[in-house]
């Protein structure tokens, strides 16, 4: 145990934000498995002691809103699929909102009576959305 407590303390937790969820859980696997507790998200044959240490260190890496969501799954097996799910669901639909900005960003043109201004807004406006989903390919247009 003073072993777990002494490389878990030198370990890098990050922290999960709404944008890096990849990252994030790929470092914090890492981790887990460093100190023998990945085994905890894998089975749910698992001692509770070593369940509740897994969540513990996976809690170092959440923002505290998320602490008590996170305490009240049954095991860190749940608490870590809610947290996949949450993440990447999220990016799933922004995905597809992407793809469906690109799209009419494609295909815009110019509507009948439409003004250049009008016309230049509604460019500005799907360039815009596609920037805050994180979409860079539109920059040379």
């Amino acid at each position: 145990e003073r072993a777990w407590n002494q490389a878990s303390g030198n370990l890098v937790w990050p922290m999960l934000t709404c944008t890096n969820y990849q990252s994030w859980s790929v470092h914090v696997q890492c981790n887990l498995e460093g100190i023998y507790l990945w085994d905890a998200i894998e089975s749910d044959k698992v001692e509770r002691r070593h369940d509740r240490l897994a969540v513990g260190a996976m809690l170092r890496g959440v923002p505290e809103d998320m602490h008590a969501m996170l305490l009240n799954k049954k095991s860190a097996k749940e608490a870590w699929e809610l947290l996949k799910t949450m993440h990447l669901g999220a990016d799933r639909v922004k995905e597809v909102t992407a793809q469906k900005l690109l799209s009419n960003f494609e295909a815009i043109s110019f509507k009948t009576g439409e003004t250049i201004e009008e016309f230049a807004m509604r460019i500005t406006k799907l360039t815009s959305d596609l920037r805050g989903l994180g979409e860079t390919s539109i920059d040379d247009a």
